[in-house]
C-alpha cells in the first residue's frame, strides 16, 4: 500500500490554451523518447484528422500493436486551441490509457479478499453504498453480501484525508469503467486533470438526468483571447454555440457548451453537446470548445460521435432548457479556483469537495517502463450518466457475482442472495445471463421474464429485452423474437445490440431489405462498427446485389481487416464478378 502520496509545489510553464507544467512540444517529445526506448510498440502514429472547416484542430494517436492488445482500442483523440497541444493531448491519451489497462490486467496489483477480512484497511462501507446512491431499506442485508464477497483490491490514497486505503478496484470500474483515469507530465498535473474530469462528469450527469435550466454564460464576457478566438471560429463557421455554467453548487468552475450548424444538420452533422471542467473557468470553456471541435468533425463531413459525458440531442427543439436558459451570467460569476501552483489548485479542489463531503480517491497505475505518472481517480457519490442511476449495493454485487465467477458459481452464489434479497429483479436478470451462459435457454428465458415481472429500473428494461431476443434467437423464434426487439428500441433507440439483433433475425427468415435497415441504424449510432458493414454485404450478396455487397464488405475490412466471413465474402465476389468478364 502506498504509504504516502505526498503533493509538491509544481508551477505551470506553458498556459496559453490549457495549464500544463510543460510546453506540449516538449510533452510529445519526451512521451517519443519514452516509448522509443522500450522493447514495446505502443504508438504508430499521430495525425490530424480535422479538415480545417473550423480552424480548431484534432488530432487522432493510432495504437501500435502492444497497445492494441492492452487497451482493447485502435485509436484515441487529442483536443487543443493550437496543433501542438493536441497532439500533445492525443499521445497522453495513448499514455493514459495504456497505464490504467496494463494496470488493471496485472494480477500483482491486486489483493483478492473480502472487505470482512480487510476491516478498517479497506474503503468504508458508507462510501461503497455512497457510490451508487443507495438508500434503500435493503442496505444492512447487502452490506453482509458486499462485505463476504472476494474482490480486487487495489492499494490506493485518500487525498481527501492524506491516508492509504485500499480501495474495491472492480467496484469502481464496474460503475465507472476508465473515467477518471488520468496521465500528465508530474503527478500534480495527471491528479488536477483526474479530478477535474470526474468532476466534469458528475454535474453533466446531474443536469442532462435532471433537465436542468442552468444559467447561460455570455460569450461577449469572455475574456482569454484563445478562447474569444475559438468562440469567433464556430461563428465563422456558421455554427451555433451556447455557454452554460454547468457549476451547480460544486465551487468548481464548469461550462456546458452546446453546437449545431442549422445549415449542415441533420444531413452532414449532428448537435454537440458537451462540458470541460479545470480550476479557472474560462480554460474550462476552452476545453469545452475543443472537445466540442473533437466531436463535431467540423460540422460538415458527416461524422457521427458516440455520447458519453451528455446525451446527443437528435433535435434542436429537445435542448429548449439549454438553448433558452432562464438567466445569464457573466463568465468571472463563475467559481475560480485557479492558481500558478498545480499544488494549491488540488488542495482547492479538495476543499471545494469535502464541502459536500465528497472524498477523493487516487490508485497510482503508473507504468513501470513507461514511467509517466498516471492515476485512477474516484469520487465516491460523484454521477455518471448511465452508471448507477437507480442503483443499489445489492444489484452492483449481483453484478460482479455473475461477471467474476464460473456460471454454475454465479448461480449457486445469487441463490443464496435471493435468500436475503428476494423478489429483486436485478437478481432474476443476472440468473438469466448466467443460465444462458451455460447454455440452459429455456431457463434463462423464464428468468428475465420474471425479471421483467418484478418492476425493474425503467433504464434496465432495454438490457432484458436484449437478453429476452438472445433466448428467442438461439432457440430459433425469430419472430417472436423481433416482437421483445421492437419494445426494447421503443425504451431505448440508441441500443446498438437491439438492432443487431433485430437484423440477424431478419436475416434467418430471409428478409432481407428489412435486416440491411437493422444494420444501417447500428451504424447511425456508432458509424466504426465494421462488423455492421459486413452484415449488410451478406444481405446484399444474397439479394444478388454483388456491387453493394463488395462495397460493404471492403467498408468493413477498411475498419476490421481481421473479419473473416467479410474477406471469404468478398475474395468470392471479385473472382465471380472477373469470371463473368
Amino acid at each position: 500500500m502506498t504509504d504516502k502520496l505526498v503533493l509538491n509545489d509544481v508551477f505551470k510553464q506553458s498556459t496559453h490554451d490549457l495549464d500544463k507544467t510543460l510546453p506540449p512540444e516538449e510533452t510529445v517529445r519526451r512521451f517519443k523518447d519514452r516509448i522509443a526506448q522500450l522493447n514495446l510498440h505502443i504508438l504508430d502514429e499521430v495525425v490530424r484528422i480535422d479538415n480545417g472547416r473550423l480552424g480548431i484542430p484534432v488530432y487522432m494517436s493510432y495504437c501500435g500493436p502492444d497497445a492494441e492488445t492492452v487497451t482493447g482500442t485502435r485509436k484515441q483523440m487529442g483536443k487543443g486551441a493550437t496543433p501542438e497541444q493536441a497532439e500533445a493531448s492525443a499521445v497522453m491519451e495513448l499514455g493514459e490509457r495504456f497505464s490504467f489497462f496494463s494496470y488493471y490486467h496485472n494480477p500483482g496489483n491486486f489483493i483478492i479478499d473480502t472487505c470482512e477480512n480487510l476491516k478498517d484497511r479497506a474503503l468504508s462501507f458508507k462510501a461503497v453504498a455512497r457510490s451508487v446512491h443507495d438508500t434503500s431499506e435493503d442496505r444492512d442485508q447487502a452490506r453482509k453480501i458486499f462485505e463476504s464477497l472476494p474482490l480486487r483490491w487495489a492499494r490506493g490514497y485518500s487525498l481527501t484525508e492524506d491516508k492509504p486505503i485500499l480501495i474495491p478496484f472492480d467496484w469502481f470500474f464496474t460503475i465507472n469503467e476508465f473515467n477518471g483515469a488520468c496521465a500528465g507530465n508530474c503527478v500534480e498535473e495527471a491528479l488536477n486533470q483526474g479530478i477535474c474530469e470526474v468532476v466534469e462528469r458528475h454535474v453533466s450527469s446531474v443536469v442532462s438526468r435532471g433537465r436542468l435550466n442552468v444559467p447561460g454564460i455570455q460569450p461577449d464576457s469572455v475574456s482569454d483571447p484563445v478562447v474569444r478566438e475559438m468562440i469567433e471560429k464556430f461563428k465563422r463557421a456558421g455554427v451555433r454555440i451556447h455557454l452554460s455554467d454547468f457549476s451547480l453548487d460544486t465551487g468548481i468552475p464548469t461550462v456546458g457548451v452546446l453546437a449545431w450548424d442549422p445549415e449542415t444538420f441533420p444531413e452532414k452533422s449532428e448537435i454537440v453537446w458537451t462540458a470541460g471542467t479545470t480550476p479557472n473557468p474560462q480554460k474550462a470553456l476552452c476545453r469545452a470548445l475543443s472537445e466540442t471541435a473533437q466531436l463535431g468533425g467540423d460540422f460538415n463531413s458527416g461524422s457521427n460521435f458516440l455520447a458519453s459525458g451528455l446525451p446527443k440531442f437528435t433535435d434542436i427543439d429537445e435542448a429548449r432548457y439549454i438553448t433558452r436558459p432562464e438567466a445569464t451570467l457573466t463568465i468571472d460569476a463563475l467559481p475560480d479556483l485557479s492558481h500558478n501552483n498545480l499544488k494549491i489548485e488540488i488542495l482547492n479542489l479538495l476543499s471545494a469537495l469535502s464541502r459536500h463531503d465528497m472524498n477523493v480517491l487516487a490508485v497510482d497505475v503508473t507504468h513501470e517502463k513507461l514511467g509517466i505518472p498516471a492515476f485512477y481517480t474516484i469520487i465516491p457519490g460523484a454521477h455518471f450518466r448511465e452508471r448507477a442511476e437507480g442503483g443499489s449495493v445489492g444489484m452492483f454485487c449481483a453484478k460482479l457475482i455473475a461477471e467474476k465467477n464460473p456460471a454454475p458459481v454465479a448461480i449457486m452464489t445469487l441463490m443464496e442472495v435471493e435468500h436475503r434479497l428476494p423478489d429483486k429483479y436485478y437478481i432474476q436478470f443476472y440468473l438469466g445471463t448466467a443460465y444462458l451462459e451455460m447454455g440452459e435457454t429455456e431457463t434463462a428465458l423464464t428468468c428475465f421474464q420474471k425479471s421483467l415481472d418484478l418492476n425493474p429500473e425503467p433504464q434496465d428494461v432495454p438490457s432484458i429485452y436484449s437478453f429476452m431476443g438472445v433466448c428467442l434467437k438461439d432457440l430459433e423464434r425469430y419472430q417472436d423474437a423481433l416482437t421483445v426487439l421492437e419494445k426494447g428500441i421503443r425504451r431505448d433507440p440508441t441500443r446498438t445490440d437491439l438492432y443487431n439483433l433485430k437484423g440477424f433475425c431478419h436475416f434467418k427468415l430471409k428478409q432481407h431489405e428489412q435486416a440491411i435497415e437493422s444494420f444501417k441504424a447500428v451504424l447511425r449510432i456508432d458509424p466504426g462498427s465494421a462488423i455492421d458493414y459486413a452484415n449488410i454485404a451478406v444481405n446484399y450478396r444474397d439479394m444478388g446485389n454483388t456491387e453493394q455487397a463488395i462495397f460493404y464488405f471492403q467498408m468493413a475490412l477498411s475498419l476490421d481487416s481481421s473479419i473473416d466471413f467479410a474477406r471469404d465474402g468478398l475474395e468470392k465476389l471479385l473472382s465471380g464478378t472477373k469470371h463473368s468478364q
